[in-house]
């Protein structure tokens, strides 16, 4: 039986076919037809529906989606700069509600015995340093950036890649003097004497700025701009992060090292332990009043200082030529990456 009604706006086919246990119908409307078809079973009846576009129909195109302002990828320069302001601004606000709180206290500051001074260096720096990491972190999820705040691989505590890694610091920052005693002398040096001020040299000190400057920021510099452009850049960061000029050139280099052992271990354990090592001896300076002095100034004999001096150089000489090819295989690995 075939049924045809025609209007101005709807043509309807009805095509009705009988088979055993099954019957068919077409519905075909002048914008959308839909195709029926009944299975006829013992337990109910089941429907599928379809939906076809008419070849009379032109397409229709979606609405438009008004576009948003695009967000820049994170990290970028503007990101590095942000995030330093958030550690300045930190710190600053932080030691004027501290100071604010122990004057009240009775506390004169700047009169302090070493011991207290340790315990205020001590306060001073994890009432500011910790919350100043904690609002990073989310300044990178407001921001879109991901990703682990650290790696911790058992294999980041070879001792002799410690011992290496240990030598080139040292070896560096002999190489660093003559353009070191160029740089005004850092002041106020004064952390204090005592456990609190250890603590915060030794324990806290390493692993807020390890977390904060290799785990978060080369970790996140590394995925957009790749290895060595992080490497360089997070030591930058690092260095700036100390202010004073001769600490600002020293912390740098002292962060190439510290980035190098990150990226070849995959941990921050290295880091941490390497960064606590440095910071020890900066410690015993201070403690024996040695602490803006060069080696230099500690050798009485000129000879005795050059022949340091340019033992020093063959080590950085030789260790960067070893750090510079491992940056390369790095970065073919990145670039090439092998999937098993």
């Amino acid at each position: 039986m075939e049924i045809r009604n025609r209007s101005r706006k709807l043509i309807t086919f009805v095509d009705v076919k009988f088979r055993p246990g099954h019957i068919a119908a077409r519905c075909a409307l002048s914008a959308v037809p839909v195709i029926f078809v009944w299975n006829k079973a013992c337990s109910g009846v089941s429907i599928n529906v379809s939906f076809m576009m008419d070849s009379h129909t032109p397409p229709v195109s979606p609405a438009p989606v008004p576009a948003g302002p695009l967000r820049r990828p994170f990290p970028g320069i503007g990101d590095l700069f942000a995030m330093l302001g958030i550690v300045f601004g930190v710190q600053v606000v932080a030691g004027i509600v501290l100071t604010a709180v122990l004057s009240l206290l009775g506390w004169e500051l700047g009169r302090l015995d070493p011991v207290r001074q340790g315990f205020f260096t001590a306060l001073a720096y994890v009432l500011s340093m910790l919350p100043a990491y904690l609002l990073v972190l989310w300044y990178r999820h407001m921001r879109g950036g991901s990703g682990p705040i650290g790696r911790f691989a058992v294999r980041g505590l070879n001792p002799v890649l410690l011992a290496w890694a240990f030598l080139l610091m040292l070896a560096a920052g002999v190489v660093c003097e003559p353009l070191l005693a160029w740089l005004p002398a850092p002041a106020d040096l004064d952390y204090g004497r005592g456990v609190w001020a250890f603590a915060t040299l030794v324990v806290a000190a390493p692993v807020l700025e390890e977390l904060l400057c290799r785990g978060l920021v080369l970790g996140a510099l590394r995925s957009r701009f790749g290895v060595v452009a992080a490497w360089l850049l997070s030591s930058l960061f690092f260095g700036v992060l100390h202010l004073q000029p001769m600490l600002v050139v020293n912390a740098f280099v002292i962060g190439l090292i510290l980035g190098y052992i990150y990226l070849v271990t995959d941990s921050l354990w290295a880091s941490m332990v390497l960064h606590a090592l440095n910071n020890a001896i900066a410690y015993l300076m201070l403690a024996t009043g040695r602490g803006d002095l060069l080696l230099s100034d500690l050798i009485g004999s000129r000879t005795l200082y050059w022949s340091i001096y340019i033992g020093a150089v063959v080590v950085t000489l030789l260790s960067g030529w070893m750090v510079r090819r491992t940056l390369r295989r790095l970065k073919e690995q990145a670039e090439n990456p092998v999937f098993e």
